[in-house]
């Protein structure tokens, strides 16, 4: 805790290496969950694949199979996902929605508990019954290639943008303790207090409790407010 706290008061720069370092951890922490988790979900699909197969999509409605229902539920953890094909209608009825994919005559739609999002079937295609599972892990390895490749990249662009957004937030803190700090320092601190609230958060998630932004937000400027006191503080003893 000293080597961080001295790092924030007396480090050089603004901490850009620090969230460079960090966006390439979570880069291929991400690529390594999606090399791990992804291939598991493979047998699944291809099981999907052969329940559902042949799909033929004519000018973006389904003409085969026609006025048909067909559902298939996979338990992932305490969830249950659902897979659905009914072309017997163009619109979802808000009585079938379900969590997972279902497809109708002329949508897709992707639910995630309240999260409804309905995407429109384009053009003429043909899904065949046939084994997907080589063309699958390749694209899980495609997929995981350009996750590590892009993804620190995107990940800084992100996070030192959110670094810099709590930075000029840092002066409601200051205002508060009465007191000035420098432009980089600001920087550091958030760089720290970042790292540790997305740390937490995940954390967090991965015990099933979500943190919101506002509740991200909240945290963040309630550890402003209390690192800076601590700051401010030092700095008048080293005065006195």
């Amino acid at each position: 805790m000293q080597k961080i706290a001295w790092y924030i008061k007396n480090g050089r720069g603004s901490g850009a290496l620090v969230v460079l370092i960090f966006s390439a951890f979570v880069a291929f922490y991400s690529a390594f969950n999606v090399k791990t988790i992804l291939p598991k979900a493979v047998p699944y699909v291809q099981q999907a694949v052969d329940e559902f197969c042949p799909i033929r999509v004519q000018n973006g409605k389904v003409v085969v199979p026609e006025e048909t229902i067909k559902t298939h539920a996979y338990q992932l953890g305490d969830e249950k996902i659902w897979l659905i094909l009914d072309t017997t209608k163009d619109f979802l009825e808000q009585e079938d929605v379900r969590n997972g994919i279902t497809i109708t005559r002329s949508y897709i739609y992707t639910i995630n508990k309240d999260d409804i999002r309905r995407q429109s079937l384009k053009g003429n295609f043909v899904l065949e019954k046939q084994d997907y599972t080589p063309v699958l892990n390749k694209l899980i390895d495609w997929l995981a290639l350009s996750v590590a490749i892009i993804g620190p990249f995107l990940n800084f662009a992100i996070f030192i943008l959110l670094v810099l957004f709590y930075a000029f937030c840092t002066g409601f803190a200051c205002t508060l303790n009465k007191t000035e700090l420098l432009f980089k320092t600001k920087m550091r601190l958030n760089t720290v207090l970042f790292i540790s609230v997305y740390l937490l958060s995940s954390v967090l998630s991965f015990a099933g409790v979500k943190i919101s932004m506002l509740a991200f937000f909240l945290l963040m400027i309630a550890l402003q407010i209390i690192c800076v006191k601590k700051i401010s503080a030092t700095s008048e003893k080293k005065a006195d």
